[in-house]
């Protein structure tokens, strides 16, 4: 995925190395700094794993096309929950992280 904005850079999870895992390798996020300090980054900003409750309000802006998400998610055995078109030729797609978190995920249609 080539992703552009996430609105939050803060995330909870009850499992902090699983969330990372998640988000490094479902959503392609790269890794800042050395490798065992273990950070991701969004647009040049850091992302934090903190403990809490799921939250439904993340929502990650790519430049894939619709097509390339679906196929992204079904090789990582990720379900999308829900699909809505959106103004400028975008669409919207929901997905849930290993934390329950619920992710919208904006590219563009085909």
């Amino acid at each position: 995925m080539k992703v552009r904005k996430l609105n939050h850079k803060t995330i909870p999870a009850s499992d902090k190395n699983r969330a990372y895992r998640f988000w490094r390798d479902v959503f392609d996020l790269p890794q800042v700094g050395l490798q065992s300090e273990r950070r991701l980054a969004v647009d040049h900003q850091e992302l934090f794993f903190i403990d809490g409750l799921a939250e439904n309000d993340f929502e990650l802006l790519v430049r894939d096309h619709e097509s390339t998400l679906q196929q992204h998610f079904r090789n990582n055995f990720v379900p999308i929950l829900k699909r809505e078109e959106r103004f400028g030729h975008k669409v919207a797609l929901t997905v849930q992280d290993s934390e329950g978190n619920l992710v919208v995920i904006e590219g563009n249609l085909d």
